[in-house]
């Protein structure tokens, strides 16, 4: 034997020297030797526990079948119960994966050493048993190589294939869609909105159905003045009170839900240019319609729609047309020279009359209809007789103006004026998608704006009007400023607050002598109101007055839901029912891939255990701590039988008591080992180690 040099190598040839004196050593030597076939576990044993462990993926492996199979299926109780098992076999992934691999590296490990291999590598695959210590491996061991990193990333699929699986399938709803027909009122049509206008709609239409309906028109009139979200109308920005309507109404979702249509379940009609998302630069763009927000609506009386939906649960998306006339005022200005002796300023009313202005009904002068402060009329010029008496089918060539005045009273000098507005009248043509809503079979039908932006194709402030007709110019231009006209003298009527300011509609009382008092904020005043104030306020009386002149029955849902025999001014659309039948259940198909992966990763790690396994001969003694007595010269054990796997080997050893400690404790430089000579001192801090 060669001599060696080291004291660590002296000591062991010291210690085996002395082994092979031992009466223990000559004891094992005459052992009768076994062949490794005989020595080793039966092929059940060492095969049959890793073949069993083909169990878990082969039931994964169903799973994702079924799975599949599940995929667009109407929800049922089979499928229910296999979500609830996703979720436990998402749980127990992570656990079973491990069940797995760890038994695959230790084999692959055992096959390395048969093979011949490097400590490093054996390191690496006997302790990379999580993910966490394979990259810790990964960094602490070193000679980072594409096995090391194919283990790492194998180990990954233990957190995801377990969270892939719980998103593979989830329920959703199974949306049908069917095109419906659907009808709305009169629509963007030019030359039929120039017929039915010249016609006077249907109130004006001549002196005897005007006569028989003027009372209609003032009931709708009067009803949509008095509806709770007037309080709210173009007052955002412009209105110091509110904020304290909004509270009034129930708070902002409550105040902007009940704008959503009127009384009578018609959808009414965004002022486009007034919204947020309006850009002028992109007129024909779809901007949605806010419902967080209190939106400026054109009209107080909304789009009367037929049709587009059925008695049962779902919702329909239609597009429908319409128009409405938006304006743009001045500055007021002293109009006295306008209304008295005789002017021809003005184009409706009788200057040369003792009557008053505001009192004047344009067809009929009447003071039972109360005491005005405010009145209308046209600017008398070339536009107002190219709009009124011109025939056929043109847009006219210039916008006609509107004269909005009121009688305007200084206390303080004793003096009246007339003071005036002039506002070109335009008329916007938009597409408005509507959207309704049915939760259950026996719920309201609810429908809103959901989008809208002007018609292409179309003006974007068209000059021909519903006022550019003489009828509906004389009717509405008469009727508007009697709109809850008070009885009493000077008063305000319910238009005049609305106008000045909307949370006040119903506040009638007078200012006079209070401390805020302002002449030119009183009776038929309006100096105080910015132009771009007054404008869309007075623009959406107009409308309201405007739409109130259509048949009553129509607006008021009398007429009934009947689609046929519906000729002019209907127009007809097609809506999209989506309802929804019963529950389906869906792959989410980047986490069921995943799934799928995951899974046939885990079925060839456990073929290839098992495979490995038949196919090693060595004993497996690196599973068990047993092996640590193997030919060690400091472990006083019998070592027969070395075709022995660790398991069996500590079948034979498991009542031996070892210990790690100082195994040269008379020494001045000692040794640490694992050793069966527990006597021995434990170990010292202060004392030198080889």
């Amino acid at each position: 034997m060669e001599v060696a040099s080291r004291p660590e190598k002296q000591a062991l040839v010291a210690s085996f020297e002395r082994r092979e004196t031992a009466d223990t050593w000559e004891t094992y030597a005459k052992a009768p030797p076994h062949s490794l076939r005989e020595s080793s576990p039966s092929w059940l044993r060492r095969v049959g526990v890793s073949a069993s462990l083909l169990i878990i993926p082969i039931a994964y492996s169903a799973l994702v079948v079924i799975i599949g199979c599940l995929h667009r299926k109407k929800q049922n109780s089979f499928g229910d119960t296999v979500l609830e098992i996703l979720q436990v076999a998402s749980t127990l992934w992570p656990i079973l994966f491990a069940a797995i691999m760890g038994p695959l590296l230790k084999t692959l490990a055992l096959l390395a050493a048969e093979r011949g291999t490097k400590l490093a590598s054996l390191e690496f695959l006997l302790t990379s048993q999580t993910i966490a210590t394979a990259l810790k491996n990964l960094v602490t061991i070193g000679g980072i190589r594409k096995w090391t990193i194919f283990i790492v990333a194998v180990w990954f699929l233990s957190p995801l294939g377990g969270q892939a699986a719980l998103r593979s399938l989830h329920l959703q709803p199974n949306p049908i869609s069917i095109q419906t027909p659907a009808i709305y009122y009169l629509g963007i049509n030019r030359s039929e909105i120039r017929d039915y206008y010249r016609a006077g709609a249907e109130v004006f239409s001549g002196a005897s159905i005007e006569a028989s309906l003027i009372s209609d028109l003032r009931t709708v009139v009067a009803a949509s003045f008095s509806t709770p979200d007037i309080l709210v109308s173009h007052a955002n920005g412009s209105s110091p009170r509110f904020d304290n309507a909004t509270k009034i109404l129930g708070g902002r979702w409550e105040a902007s839900r009940l704008g959503h249509r009127d009384l009578w379940r018609n959808v009414r009609i965004p002022f486009l240019e007034l919204l947020s998302g309006y850009d002028s630069d992109k007129p024909t763009s779809w901007v949605s319609v806010p419902s967080d927000e209190v939106v400026p609506y054109a009209s107080l009386i909304g789009l009367p729609i037929r049709g587009g939906s059925f008695d049962r649960a779902g919702n329909s998306t239609m597009t429908v047309k319409f128009h409405y006339h938006t304006l743009s005022c001045g500055n007021d200005f002293n109009g006295t020279s306008w209304v008295y002796n005789g002017s021809e300023a003005l184009y409706l009313h009788n200057t040369s009359s003792s009557v008053l202005l505001r009192y004047q009904n344009i067809n009929a002068v009447s003071e039972s209809l109360g005491y005005p402060n405010i009145w209308l009329d046209l600017v008398n010029n070339s536009a107002v007789i190219e709009h009124l008496t011109t025939d056929g089918q043109v847009e006219p060539q210039s916008k006609l103006q509107l004269v909005f005045g009121g009688s305007c009273s200084n206390p303080s000098s004793g003096k009246t004026v007339e003071m005036l507005r002039v506002c070109d009248i335009g008329l916007s043509y938009v597409e408005m998608e509507v959207r309704c809503t049915r939760t259950t079979a026996v719920a309201d039908l609810v429908c809103e704006a959901n989008r809208i932006r002007h018609a292409p194709s179309y003006p974007i402030e068209g000059n021909l009007t519903a006022l550019s007709a003489w009828r509906m110019s004389t009717g509405i231009l008469g009727e508007l400023p009697f709109t809850g006209a008070s009885q009493h003298l000077s008063e305000p009527s319910v238009l005049e607050m609305y106008l000045r300011d909307p949370p006040r509609t119903f506040q009638r009382l007078r200012t006079y002598g209070g401390s805020n008092f302002d002449y030119r904020d009183e009776s038929g005043c309006y100096s105080l109101l910015p132009a771009n104030v007054i404008e869309r306020r007075l623009a959406t009386a107009i409308n309201t007055v405007t739409m109130a002149s259509y048949n009553s029955s129509i607006l008021t849902g009398g007429d009934g839901v009947a689609l046929e025999n519906r000729g002019l001014p209907w127009q007809n659309t097609t809506a999209t029912w989506t309802e929804f039948e019963e529950n389906i259940y869906v792959l989410n198909k980047p986490w069921f891939c995943i799934t799928v992966i995951s899974t046939a990763v885990l079925l060839i790690c456990a073929i290839a255990n098992a495979i490995i396994r038949h196919l090693i001969r060595a004993p497996d003694f690196m599973s068990s701590v047993a092996g640590l007595t193997r030919d060690s010269s400091f472990v006083n054990v019998s070592q027969d039988g070395s075709g022995m796997s660790g398991v069996d080997r500590l079948e034979t050893l498991k009542d031996v008591q070892v210990r790690i400690c100082d195994v040269y404790p008379g020494q001045d430089v000692g040794r640490i080992a694992f050793t069966t000579e527990t006597g021995s001192p434990r170990l010292d801090r202060k004392r030198r180690y080889h």
